[in-house]
């Protein structure tokens, strides 16, 4: 995994990605409040102290754990945008409908859901905004004006698709109403332009 910059950036990318597979497994297997610092260094095949000097803090690496999972959300999401590129409606509803699926087998977001006390990484997803909530409103706000034109509601749309795919896959009522949800708020949008 390069990053096309110079070999010390390539070199931190591959050390972040190997550390973050080495928490996500930790994570999966055992729950986030049983990961330490050094459990992901020897699960990375590093030193411990390399962890603190990549990552920082424990919640450093939650925050950058999340984020990068939120990533792969947002892969989906914009996959499926762009697959419906001259329909708003259709490409909202498939995004959400293609977002939720993502997460139902998503051991990770399992992980977080089920955790028994201690640490835990839901507030990273759904209380600290800088996290999903602000990342993917960027993201998604892009590729919509992207598509279909800048239209000064087109953020409040990606707010409200970002929180409906939150709400659902932190509390999952079934992809129907997702769905229909998304597609009033997408018509909505539809109808003012």
């Amino acid at each position: 995994m390069t990053t096309g910059g110079s070999f010390r950036e390539d070199t931190r990318a591959e050390l972040l990605a190997r550390l973050l597979d080495a928490a996500r497994e930790l994570t999966t297997a055992q729950g986030w409040s049983a990961v330490t610092m050094g459990a992901v260094a020897r699960r990375a095949g590093i030193s411990r102290q390399h962890v603190y000097n990549a990552v920082g803090t424990k919640q450093a690496l939650g925050d950058a754990l999340v984020g990068r999972e939120t990533d792969a959300f947002l892969d989906v999401v914009r996959r499926e945008l762009r697959a419906h590129p001259d329909d708003l409606v259709a490409g909202a509803v498939a995004a959400v409908v293609g977002a939720l699926a993502f997460g139902a087998s998503n051991d990770l977001l399992k992980a977080i859901l089920t955790a028994d006390g201690g640490e835990s990484l839901l507030p990273v997803v759904t209380a600290r905004p800088e996290v999903v909530l602000d990342r993917g409103v960027t993201v998604i706000a892009a590729d919509l004006a992207a598509l279909h034109g800048e239209h000064p509601d087109l953020p409040a749309l990606a707010d409200a698709l970002v929180r409906l795919v939150i709400s659902h896959a932190t509390q999952p009522t079934g992809p129907d109403l997702a769905a229909t949800q998304a597609r009033w708020l997408a018509e909505g949008l539809a109808r003012r332009s």
